[in-house]
């Protein structure tokens, strides 16, 4: 990579910048998500962002590329992140080293959140019977039917997942008016009309420090 000496100016990061609609974008995570956050927190002390090479996934790396992007700059773009409470229930649950050093990212996380966004305790019933559309039977996992339903319940405008359980069903759950997506796939839809036709990431990376692929 190499310096860009014609980069932009930060400036036009700002909202004001990126066309949407009057009410802030209203983001819930799904608790995958949660465990990243954990990890970009530990590992941006002292690295720039975009630095994590830990997941041999490819398109799991894109995502967490993009999810360091989307948390940093949640006041910049006016983002409100969910309290997610769903997705903080089903990892309470567990009591690997994953669960508890996730727990604990998202108790520091649910501190930044506003007042009416605050963490709740609710109970996390994959087994509860539900009729109706939001019984979500063509989704397998009863587990992930509880996040996708809670969801729905908060009226958030996205759900960000890298579970592939919940996204191969994304056209069906649109058909419901649920918008299921990647990290990586948002940001690049979020920004569509700034970056062209570069990868969202590598434009931020360029902008943000003025490198540039090369």
């Amino acid at each position: 990579m190499v310096e860009d000496s014609n980069a932009p100016e930060q400036s036009s990061l700002s909202s004001d910048s990126i066309s949407k609609s009057e009410k802030n974008t209203k983001i819930y995570f799904d608790t995958n998500q949660l465990y990243y956050i954990r990890r970009i927190a530990e590992e941006s002390q002292g690295f720039e962002f975009g630095d994590y090479g830990w997941p041999n996934n490819p398109k799991l790396a894109q995502d967490i590329r993009a999810l360091c992007y989307i948390v940093a700059l949640q006041y910049e773009w006016d983002l409100d992140f969910c309290s997610s409470d769903a997705s903080f229930a089903e990892v309470k649950l567990r009591v690997d080293r994953k669960a508890q050093d996730t727990r604990d990212a998202w108790v520091l996380f649910a501190k930044g959140l506003k007042e009416d966004q605050s963490l709740r305790h609710i109970p996390f019933l994959p087994d509860w019977p539900v009729s109706g559309h939001l019984s979500l039977e063509f989704i397998d996992d009863p587990a992930d039917r509880v996040i996708v339903r809670h969801f729905a319940s908060v009226g958030a405008d996205v759900l960000l997942t890298s579970d592939d359980h919940i996204l191969k069903h994304k056209e069906r759950l649109a058909e419901l008016n649920l918008t299921v997506m990647r990290p990586y796939e948002w940001l690049n839809d979020f920004l569509k009309e700034l970056r062209g036709g570069e990868d969202a990431v590598d434009w931020l990376e360029r902008i943000l420090f003025g490198i540039r692929k090369g």
